[in-house]
């Protein structure tokens, strides 16, 4: 029976499961800083100290938590069980800090203390499902969430190594993706499951665990952009009033706003994300709801660079090896957690040791070389199980040229596939394509640029260090894409760190006078923040809000989610269906819904927390498996869902046992549905409602 309201459900357990967050994102962080006095944590304010634990913990835990739940599970608890004492004496120890500080703190930092619980509502609403009588509707980014909750919950399930949870032909195949940030919210859902569960009866399923800690991968943010005003370079004055600034400019995305709302006026349609008309340069609140793990990953080698820009000051060798250990366990988490953003992280700290160690800085170059070394052996486990034989990898480049797209022009003249005429017309496109994905940002950077230039014989490291990370990470997303998938993952989040850098340009640009000094720039400025911010506004309603209009009639839109009107009814009746599966059938039951759906099933990794026997026609090979495999089993799963009675009632139970299928479900969208004489309608269903049956079958159905 489905509750009085799945949105007070969600919002009941992704509370929750956000208090409990802090056990696996801020005290073991606490801990490891307190204990190597990290940025001088020990003498630091409580919220600076706050902030260094987010960070450190995003940077350490996921890989801590792979490490130890592959090689010594045992070891887990202790680890955060640990912590947690530790923390607690920690806290008791300096009580005065916690008890008397705490308030003065609050009041002497409420504006930014505003922008984080402004965050933590915004994003908690903005992600849970939104119910409308017996109408239920999930924001646009659950086309993303699906495939994460399914991964969280095959976590949640075996464990490390996790399986592909969306192929099992007869046996597991191990998971060929970055993973990483998906183990922390099934370490939430442990948590849960054996201490809040049993008293509060409140069940956290791994899509509502993922939501929660995106609302962390934001706080990490919010605590990496102060970290860097403070302790990368110069000490910066008014440090709170440039807090606020960067914490502004978050808001601020590009001018995808005015591309956006022409191309919808022009067609009469609506585009489900703002950053779908190009290839984007994704804003941070965009960033953060759509791909939190590349926000951790980049908050990770942020935080883990942090710490060796610091420790290269200091004259006591115990405190550099420990920044270089502990900055080499971020770099893996963040390996595991992004390739992409990681990848373009480490070219830019290879460019970066060589500039340092040209420079005079060899304390620096040679920590830069330790940590990374230490972070390749760490990470040779995930490695081995992604890339190794057996992976189930994908053959050919991974990486290819190509100039970065401007699609508008590139659907205009026509060209889909890089070659050299796209490629030349791209470059020429260039200037326009980044004035309307940065917006603001790109004016900054030319501003820095020019003031860099003009005073280039006395540059400072950070400077020079900032030009690096732009540099590189522009250089990369520019010039090459990565092929796994259709989206160019690499290009769109390897420009994090450039972006991250053109905000801190921008804070420092802002926070010293710009607009009085600006002149005739000024209005362009002030019109692309507003015009930014007005961007990133849509962007979050649409996220919201852009599933409802599905059923509005009057609303004429691409239709990716549903062939009917009725999709807030049909996600009523499915959460509904599968949440019922989950209280019938053991947690390893193997499901299958039609692999012949476009685009996949979204509610079967929402809402099912099950293992499929094929996800779609190809399988989901792509995250380990064997196409030669998929190919010989998916005509026969396909079949069970078509309109020609190819089964019978009694023929079921053969194919699935050869196929190892415990339970159908089986969709009123699916042909078969609508046969009257197919076997959907002559076998009893294990739970059904008007959206969908479910059947036992195979070894279940004894």
């Amino acid at each position: 029976m489905a509750p009085s309201s799945w949105t007070a459900l969600d919002l009941e357990a992704v509370v929750l499961s956000f208090l409990l967050f802090p056990l696996v994102l801020l005290i073991p962080g606490y801990v490891a800083a307190w204990g190597c006095n990290l940025l001088q944590f020990r003498d630091r304010s409580l919220l600076a100290r706050l902030a260094i634990a987010i960070a450190t913990s995003i940077g350490i835990c996921p890989i801590v938590t792979c490490l130890l739940w592959q090689f010594l599970p045992p070891g887990l608890f202790l680890f955060y069980g640990g912590s947690t004492i530790a923390f607690a004496a920690l806290a008791f120890r300096e009580r005065r800090i916690w008890l008397s500080g705490f308030t003065s703190e609050i009041v002497a930092n409420r504006a930014y203390l505003a922008i984080v619980l402004g965050w933590i509502a915004l994003s908690i609403l903005a992600l849970i499902d939104l119910q409308v009588g017996r109408r239920l509707y999930f924001p646009t980014v659950a086309y993303d969430y699906t495939t994460r909750a399914a991964f969280t919950a095959a976590i949640a399930r075996a464990g490390i190594p996790p399986h592909n949870p969306y192929f099992f032909p007869s046996r597991f195949f191990a998971l060929r993706y970055h993973y990483f940030w998906f183990v922390l919210p099934a370490v939430v859902q442990q948590i849960a499951q054996h201490t809040v569960q049993p008293v509060t009866g409140i069940r956290i399923d791994a899509r509502q665990a993922m939501i929660a800690e995106t609302v962390w991968s934001g706080l990490g943010l919010l605590a990496i952009v102060p970290l860097y005003l403070r302790f990368f370079g110069a000490p910066r004055p008014r440090l709170k009033r440039q807090m606020l600034i960067g914490a502004g400019l978050l808001a601020v995305t590009g001018l995808d706003i005015i591309p956006v709302l022409a191309i919808e006026k022009l067609f009469g349609s609506f585009l489900a994300s703002i950053e779908s008309w190009n290839e984007p340069i994704s804003g941070w609140v965009d960033a953060v709801l759509w791909v939190p793990h590349h926000v951790a990953s980049l908050v990770a080698c942020l935080m883990g660079f942090l710490l060796l820009w610091n420790a290269a000051q200091s004259a006591a060798t115990r405190s550099r090896c420990a920044a270089a250990v502990l900055a080499a366990f971020m770099f893996a988490g963040a390996l595991g957690t992004s390739i992409y953003v990681t990848f373009v992280f480490a070219l830019f700290l290879f460019v970066w040791m060589v500039v340092a160690f040209l420079n005079g800085q060899r304390r620096h170059a040679g920590l830069i070389l330790l940590s990374g070394c230490i972070a390749l052996v760490v990470s040779l486990p995930w490695l081995h199980e992604t890339f190794g034989p057996g992976a189930g990898a994908a053959s050919g480049n991974s990486i290819m040229f190509a100039v970065r797209r401007f699609k508008l022009m590139d659907n205009i003249l026509g060209l889909n596939q890089p070659n050299l005429r796209s490629n030349l017309v791209n470059l020429i496109a260039l200037p326009l394509n980044y004035f309307l994905e940065l917006g603001a940002f790109l004016i900054f950077g030319v501003i820095q640029c020019a003031r860099l230039w003009r005073r280039r014989h006395r540059l400072f490291p950070v400077d020079l260090c900032s030009i690096a990370m732009l540099a590189t990470s522009v250089f990369v997303c520019t010039f090459f894409r990565s092929v796994v998938i259709a989206g160019n993952d690499l290009g769109w989040r390897g420009f994090m760190p450039a972006q991250f850098v053109l905000l801190l340009w921008g804070v420092g640009l802002l926070g010293n006078g710009l607009f009085s000094k600006a002149g005739s720039r000024s209005f362009l400025i002030l019109a692309t923040l507003v015009l930014g911010v007005v961007g990133s506004a849509y962007e979050v309603s649409k996220i919201r809000f852009f599933p409802m209009l599905w059923d509005n009639d009057s609303a004429s839109i691409d239709k990716w989610m549903a062939p009917d009107r009725n999709l807030g009814a049909r996600t009523y009746g499915l959460r509904a269906l599968l949440a019922r599966l989950q209280d019938l059938t053991p947690p390893g039951a193997v499901f299958q819904h039609n692999p012949d759906v476009e685009p996949a099933d979204l509610f079967h990794g929402m809402y099912a927390d099950r293992q499929l026997a094929a996800e779609s026609l190809t399988c989901g090979v792509v995250f380990g498996g064997s196409a030669d495999l998929c190919s010989q089993r998916i005509d026969t799963i396909a079949a069970l869902f078509k309109d020609s009675p190819a089964y019978d009632a009694s023929a079921i139970d053969d194919t699935c046992r050869r196929l190892s299928i415990d339970v159908l479900v089986v969709e009123d969208t699916d042909k078969v549905w609508r046969d009257p004489s197919s076997w959907v309608w002559k076998r009893q269903p294990l739970a059904a409602n008007d959206f969908g049956r479910a059947f036992a079958c195979g070894a279940l159905s004894r």
